[in-house]
């Protein structure tokens, strides 16, 4: 009877829905065809897409009442402005959007609030790349596309495929978040439980846009985003039958295909859907021997039951194949302390090939959502992700230094399973509340198997964990006197609960362990803004703590040797907690052709976790994890989006680092954080010119910074290594053959300036180029 009475309020409170119609005009006043139109709403509702016609109009039916953000883009062309729209039970409202060539691109992101707004409107740090700048800079690879993102250090140890690290203003690679579509995307069996395994995976294949949100996350995203957080939002498609198919290849014997689709069908196109996929192959790589064999798959899919209501789906995967090299090794360097200059054969030896090592790996992530709006004040978000995991690290004797005598696999095995429900209340126009429950539940298994041909000597061994966790969120975002001041203020409280830790192949490491919950973790976070329209100004603060849960092997972690396991984890370890604030200006120049940035960032970490030595442990550990104390990392990022002249887009950024460690590893004591850059410049510039011909240029010159991944004799002298000086550019051509289809020529350089640059001791390619056709439908 409850659930019936649910329907029938659901279904009296769209009994008028309204309607929003437009145009889609270019700078000159044409209408524009083929434009896409989005419409997000501010609550809850599902996001729809339309097609413009060839009088450049569009219309949306039956849409619930509320309050919308509308934009417009076309290839070409910058987005238009998003236009605001109040939509009463029965109205029709009309709007018409421009699309401009040289003014500020104005974009939405969801990952600043958990909920659509303006740049304009975020009081956080967020960079938005959108799907028009991935392809014109001919970007593949999430990792590639990062490098250019104020106050971000990507760090990748070798060609396409090898192992990558993103750290975010001068923080740890864990302490940055991966979301696809709202959802962590962590690799539960990894030492620290984050995305960090599977980062050099994740290929640019079927993604509207990638958003970066610096600053603390946590009360929004939970664990990990102390730093920030990095959000795949995944294209769903919509409009008439559209897509690309493109192959390509080059040097290090680099090939690539890509097959991107969407549409939808049905009245008023109730059912819209996405599909991408993506093969990379890479027979050679930087020494010769480093094989990448990547199969991926991503897609949307989603029924629009009646106005308000939709039910999607949503699947992400992976399979790789890759062969990975051995570690750096020291080489004769000068007695003294500190830092040792690293020259490639002389102070240190890159890392050498290991031709019977490689890793496999797979991850499938399945999300489901269910969306109901209530009236039009309210909606209705039920949603669920499972995310499975699994690596394999997989060794023989051949190759330098330390080998196994025997093959031998390590794997490491995961699976995480999230449901969450969350209300949206709209019935003020000034404020949006939401409130939400999340229930989690992740497991993980690390299996060892030695190939010793002695039966006797030979072994299995396995060590599982998991745990369960549930959070309560809520959130207020305000916009206040003529929505010139915009404030948001959010809370998060999570609790653990442990389950008793399974060992097989040996004796258990943590025998009589009577398990505890762990202690919970509680974060808030404030951010506020006041608008100057006479001036084009934006202040902007925003503050808040932040946390990372321990992960099951930091509390269960343990080695298998002899015929017994022997711990390095504590099931007692606290969360690790953070405080940090940052705080800017952005203001706009020239009739909005330039926009210029300025924040000053500050984090302290706390609390945190590390491996150190151990005495009168319970667990009779000589050395494991343990919460310590942490650093802090500050400074300030410059940057600005310029239109100069026609066509011409420049992103300039310039981010300057201080970030010291509490317990520093160096033995000079030095407190100066390892791996990232004091000092860098970014630049990425993007020219149109005419309809059928881009170029893009994209530059990374950087300080020099401390290693940490070896150093000199086994000791706490770290190497320094020459910062990069890495630059890419390409370029297309493309050929209208029909009213909807085309095909562009296109190709790029990469390390143009030809630099021999070392992450970590692992070499990087120098001068190497793609090229390829792509068919556009």
């Amino acid at each position: 009877m409850k659930t019936s009475l649910f329907f029938l309020c659901s279904l009296s409170a769209f009994a008028q829905t309204a309607s929003l119609t437009g145009r889609i005009l270019d700078p000159g006043q044409s209408p524009i065809e083929n434009a896409t139109v989005r419409v997000f709403p501010r609550g809850g509702s599902p996001l729809q897409t339309s097609v413009s016609s060839a009088e450049g109009g569009f219309r949306f039916e039956r849409l619930p009442p509320g309050e919308y953000l509308v934009q417009a883009t076309a290839r070409g062309l910058e987005a238009s402005d998003a236009a605001s729209v109040l939509l009463e039970p029965g109205s029709t409202e009309t709007v018409t959007l421009t699309l401009a060539l040289q003014k500020v691109r104005e974009r939405i992101t969801v990952t600043a609030e958990n909920s659509p707004l303006t740049l304009d409107e975020a009081a956080k740090s967020v960079t938005v790349i959108d799907r028009g700048e991935l392809d014109r800079r001919q970007i593949y690879a999430l990792s590639d596309a990062l490098k250019t993102v104020p106050g971000m250090r990507v760090l990748q140890a070798g060609g396409p495929g090898a192992f990558t690290q993103i750290m975010t203003r001068g923080l740890r690679q864990v302490d940055t978040a991966v979301l696809i579509d709202g959802f962590r995307f962590r690799d539960v069996a990894a030492p620290q439980g984050d995305a960090t395994g599977f980062l050099s995976d994740l290929l640019v294949i079927n993604a509207d846009r990638l958003e970066v949100l610096r600053g603390s996350g946590s009360s929004l995203y939970g664990t990990n985003a102390i730093g920030g957080a990095v959000q795949v939002v995944t294209d769903q498609g919509g409009g008439p039958f559209h897509g690309e198919v493109l192959g390509e290849g080059g040097g290090l014997g680099f090939a690539r295909g890509l097959a991107r689709f969407g549409g939808g069908a049905g009245h008023d196109q109730r059912f819209v859907y996405s599909v991408g996929l993506a093969h990379l192959n890479v027979s050679r790589g930087v020494d010769g021997q480093d094989p990448v064999h990547n199969t991926s798959g991503q897609l949307w899919a989603q029924y629009r039951l009646r106005p308000g209501s939709a039910i999607s789906a949503r699947y992400f995967g992976n399979d790789l194949l890759l062969g990975t090299n051995g570690t750096p090794q020291a080489g004769v360097v000068p007695p003294g302390n500190g830092p040792v200059r690293a020259i490639p054969g002389v102070t240190f030896f890159p890392a050498a090939n290991d031709p019977d090592r490689r890793r496999e790996s797979n991850f499938n992530s399945t999300m489901l959502r269910w969306t109901e709006q209530l009236g039009d004040w309210a909606s209705f978000r039920a949603s669920y992700q499972a995310m499975l995991s699994n690596r394999g690290d997989i060794n023989g004797p051949v190759g330098t230094g330390f080998q196994p005598l025997y093959r031998s696999v390590s794997g490491f095995n995961g699976r995480i399973d999230t449901a969450q429900g969350r209300v949206d209340i709209t019935r003020w126009r000034t404020h949006l509340l939401s409130a939400g429950y999340e229930w989690e539940r992740e497991a993980f298994g690390s299996p060892s198997f030695n190939g010793d041909p002695d039966p006797s000597s030979r072994f299995a061994a396995e060590a599982k964990g998991s745990q369960r966790s549930s959070a309560v969120f809520v959130q207020d975002q305000m916009r206040l006197f003529q929505e010139r001041l915009l404030l948001s203020v959010s809370g998060r409280w999570q609790g653990f609960s442990l389950n008793q830790p399974q060992f097989t192949g040996g004796a258990p490491a943590y025998n009589g362990l009577v398990v505890q919950s762990p202690p919970t973790a509680l974060t808030g976070d404030a951010a506020i803004a006041y608008l100057v329209p006479s001036t084009g100004t934006k202040l902007r603060a925003h503050a808040g703590n932040s946390y990372r849960a321990p992960s099951l092997y930091e509390r269960f972690g343990t080695f298998f040797f002899g015929g017994d396991f022997f711990p390095l984890g504590d099931p007692r370890l606290s969360p690790e907690r953070a405080v940090g604030f940052d705080a800017g200006v952005d203001q706009y120049f020239a009739s909005n052709r330039l926009r210029m940035s300025a924040t000053y960032f500050y984090t302290r970490l706390q609390s945190v976790i590390a491996f150190g030595n151990l005495r009168n442990d319970p667990f009779g550990r000589f050395g494991g994890y343990l919460n310590t104390g942490g650093g802090l990392a500050r400074g300030v990022e410059l940057s600005a989006e310029a239109k100069p002249w026609r066509g011409m887009t420049l992103l300039p950024s310039y981010t300057y680092t201080n970030a010291d460690e509490r317990n520093s590893i160096l033995t000079d004591g030095s407190v100066r954080a390892i791996r990232y850059y004091p000092h860098t410049f970014q630049l990425v510039a993007m020219q149109q010119i005419g309809r059928r011909t881009q170029v893009s240029f994209d530059l990374l010159a950087a300080s020099d910074y401390v290693s940490g991944s070896f150093f000199v004799g086994g000791g706490s002298r770290p190497f320094l290594f020459d910062g990069p000086r890495q630059a890419n550019l390409a370029g297309s051509y493309t050929i209208p053959v029909s009213d909807r289809a085309s095909l562009e020529f296109y190709g790029r350089v990469l390390n143009i300036f030809n630099q021999t640059y070392f992450e970590d001791g692992f070499q990087n390619p120098k001068a190497w180029a793609v090229g390829g056709l792509k068919f556009l439908f």
